[in-house]
């Protein structure tokens, strides 16, 4: 097969879609200015190979999505972690899939329901399932569904028929030192592919730094592979706003020039900024609009994924890069910001995480203790890392706070432009349903968080460790932690983000 490019000026940057129509030879990929293609290969990306050699489909570590034409296919390409996903619609005759679920909405002429609730539960659901949810699907107002791919091949073939494959596997780590080796020359590779002059914009490296283990850990790996910038959030609204901000670690210890910022800096913006972050409510990433300035032609390395695979127990029960006891989902809120800006995004934890019971046997071995401290936020192999790059023990992973996340589940967690918004946005929608259709979900909304109510009073509000099996799979919230719950005036943010998204993807004769 081949592709056929189309680029779009007024598209995000690092936008793109595919069409695939049965029938054709031909695939056509309309996309943004910083798009890289090739006679037979796109990407936005980055990955841990030669830029010039545009091979990704080999590579085992990639961030960022792409595609690539085979004899009678195109392989189009997911990240390796849970931060690049791949969006797809069946229709009729043709295969739409982007690396933005309101392009691939958008293209395909399909629209999300705007009286169902559940989209947030949804992907939970799919997020907690990994690399054993390579097609994750989303109802839609028609009888066709929205696919959520991650870390994974999606595969489209002639005939419009649509396969999965796994990313290739890195070799397994045996001990701390095979595993170090791993993660430090996984980050430098991904640095350096993204600094290539070759390419259309190269990106260099920054660290979103707090005090907890996986930034700081994923910056001491940023700052081998020649990471030099860092920024860090204050909280105005806490009683030390510096409680967890790694400013200080990054100046003093790591050597890193840090820029902070307060985590509502965003609320200050003129524009309902929270609308380009909605795709989940439980978990924004919408603080960082109040950095934009400095994102452009970066590749944020953040700690997302340590908290599973840096995590004991987590390590142990992560199969297949699962996470059954997670209540919320991550990676799908900062994509449209992501794309419009022009960013990577990569998360160091990521690398060898398939290897998650080698992974727990170095985490638990004799050469560990003397960095195992106990009790409920413990984890040795990120403090490992972080020490013996000569950060003070006390300096770091003290608490928890997770200060670059926002909850869209309560008006203070709005600008007043963006709640004024997303409530007339809810009000005109739900407007044109059936007031029935609007009390039935309602209904069910209740019943539901009734049902997780009687299960916590079980036990079901603390996560279980487990692996992820076939019955934790098909019935997740029965047999492990019930997702954080999300009242019923903040359960369309998916509707209202795609809504206002769809506007920068309308491409003039598209069909044509």
């Amino acid at each position: 097969m081949q592709l056929r490019y189309r680029e779009v000026p007024t598209l995000p940057q690092l936008a793109w879609c595919a069409r695939v129509d049965r029938g054709s030879d031909v695939a056509e990929v309309f996309h943004g200015s910083l798009v890289e293609t090739r006679p037979q290969a796109f990407a936005e990306g980055l990955w841990n190979g030669a830029f010039d050699a545009f091979d990704f489909a080999s590579a085992t570590i990639v961030a960022g999505t792409g595609g690539i034409a085979e004899r009678d296919r195109i392989r189009f390409c997911s990240s390796t972690d849970h931060l690049g996903p791949l969006f797809s619609i069946s229709k009729r005759s043709s295969v739409y899939v982007s690396n933005s679920p309101a392009f691939a909405l958008t293209m395909s002429g399909e629209e999300l329901d705007d009286a169902y609730p559940f989209y947030g539960y949804d992907f939970v659901r799919i997020y907690r399932q990994g690399m054993f949810c390579p097609d994750g699907r989303l109802r839609l107002r028609s009888s066709t569904t929205l696919g959520v791919h991650t870390m994974t091949f999606v595969m489209v073939d002639a005939r419009a028929r649509v396969m999965f494959e796994p990313h290739r596997l890195c070799e397994a780590p045996t001990d701390y030192r095979s595993y170090e080796r791993l993660l430090r020359e996984g980050t430098q590779a991904i640095v350096a592919n993204g600094a290539d002059a070759a390419r259309k914009r190269s990106y260099a490296p920054l660290v979103p730094l707090s005090r907890g283990y996986d930034s700081t850990a994923a910056a001491v790996l940023g700052k081998a592979a020649g990471c030099t910038q860092a920024f860090a959030f204050e909280d105005p609204r806490r009683p030390n706003p510096k409680r967890d901000s790694g400013a200080s670690n990054a100046r003093f210890f790591l050597g890193m020039h840090c820029n902070s910022y307060s985590r509502w800096q965003h609320l200050a913006l003129d524009r309902p900024v929270e609308a380009e972050f909605g795709y989940l409510a439980a978990s924004c990433r919408a603080p960082l609009a109040g950095v934009e300035a400095e994102l452009p032609a970066k590749v944020l390395l953040v700690g997302e994924t340590g908290d599973v695979i840096w995590e004991p127990a987590g390590a142990k029960a992560a199969n297949e890069m699962s996470k059954s006891w997670s209540r919320r989902a991550l990676g799908i809120s900062p994509i449209e910001f992501r794309l419009r800006v022009g960013f990577q995004m990569f998360t160091p934890a990521s690398i060898a995480a398939r290897h998650h019971a080698a992974i727990h046997a170095i985490t638990t071995s004799a050469e560990m203790q003397p960095w195992t401290i106990g009790g409920d936020y413990d984890r040795p192999l990120a403090r490992r890392i972080v020490e013996e790059a000569g950060v003070p023990r006390d300096q770091f992973a003290t608490r928890k706070a997770a200060s670059a996340h926002s909850r869209l589940m309560e008006p203070s967690r709005f600008s007043p432009k963006g709640f004024a918004d997303y409530r007339r946005f809810v009000a005109e929608r739900h407007a044109t349903r059936n007031p029935r259709a609007i009390d039935y979900w309602k209904a069910r909304v209740r019943w539901t968080h009734r049902w997780w109510d009687w299960l916590e009073t079980k036990g079901h509000k603390q996560p279980r460790y487990v692996p992820s099996t076939f019955l934790q799979r098909r019935l997740p919230f029965l047999l492990n932690a019930t997702p954080t719950r999300i009242d019923w005036d903040y359960m369309f943010t998916f509707q209202w983000s795609v809504a206002a998204m769809k506007s920068r993807y309308v491409v003039p004769d598209a069909n044509g």
